[in-house]
């Protein structure tokens, strides 16, 4: 069925005649307005590249002269970055969004040949489609960049089968001391501050690649965060992503720990 409207009545237009001393007042707040917003933006409120960097650390690639950076930080109107930069060791760090590298976690210690990291994508899984897809836990394509010279590879995985093999924080523990390999960090005698799993650990190896080590002035490590993103070697496939918080229970320092693999804190100065 069919209905035929009657054509809508325009109002008629009305004119406003302001005096020459209203045209004045209004033209002055105008140009007051504009003086204002100017200064705002001149004060840095609009400034790109105007970050609070509230983290920082930097790791020496073997075998090169460059570092990896890990960065965190806020801008204006609340926005927030954080991620992995790559910079000759002579340069000063700056937040360059351009050239951060593509990936959230790394899945191995980098090095001259290759950097690795892995990130996610929807590959409709996202929001109310993440229970109607099946878990793939394999990547679904493999990105080649380059960055200062090095070649990074990024490995992308559907979010659901990411997110699926994210196990989150599996312990906060104290431990006495430490053992540094080539590839691994055992950690000895463990007191429990959390652990999911709720039994007791003599002793705790995990992997080199994403380990945080954050200092006092004194250069005494505070705290160790360690970030494990393991993967398949024969086809990828993710196996599981965990996180790791360690403190001493004595005094260690970070010069105590080598370069391979370890992100240590930069002291920012205000």
């Amino acid at each position: 069925m069919c209905f035929d409207f009657p054509p809508e009545r325009k109002a008629p237009k009305r004119y406003v005649q302001y005096s020459p001393k209203s045209r004045l007042i209004m033209k002055s707040k105008f140009i007051f307005f504009i003086i204002i917003s100017f200064s705002l933006v001149s004060c840095g409120f609009e400034k790109l590249g105007d970050w609070d960097i509230s983290e920082l650390y930097a790791q020496k690639i073997e075998g090169t002269n460059k570092v990896l950076y890990k960065y965190d930080a806020w801008g204006g109107r609340d926005s927030h970055v954080s991620g992995f930069l790559i910079l000759d060791s002579i340069k000063e760090f700056e937040i360059d969004l351009k050239n951060t590298l593509p990936f959230y976690n790394l899945s191995s210690i980098p090095n001259k040949s290759k950097i690795e990291g892995v990130k996610h994508e929807c590959f409709n899984s996202c929001s109310e489609e993440y229970y109607k897809t099946e878990p793939i836990f394999s990547p679904m394509k493999i990105e080649n960049s380059k960055s200062e010279g090095l070649n990074i590879e990024t490995k992308i995985y559907q979010y659901r089968g990411l997110s699926e093999k994210d196990k989150g924080l599996r312990g906060d523990f104290i431990f006495e001391k430490f053992v540094e390999t080539k590839d691994s960090i055992y950690f000895f005698n463990l007191q429990e501050e959390k652990y999911v799993d709720n039994k007791h650990l003599n002793e705790l190896k995990l992997k080199k690649g994403e380990v945080y080590l954050s200092e006092n002035e004194a250069g005494e490590i505070t705290k160790i965060v360690i970030n494990q993103t393991t993967l398949n070697p024969l086809n990828n496939e993710i196996i599981e992503a965990l996180t790791y918080f360690l403190m001493p229970n004595n005094k260690i320092k970070t010069s105590d720990f080598s370069d391979r693999g370890i992100f240590k804190e930069v002291k920012l100065t205000k």
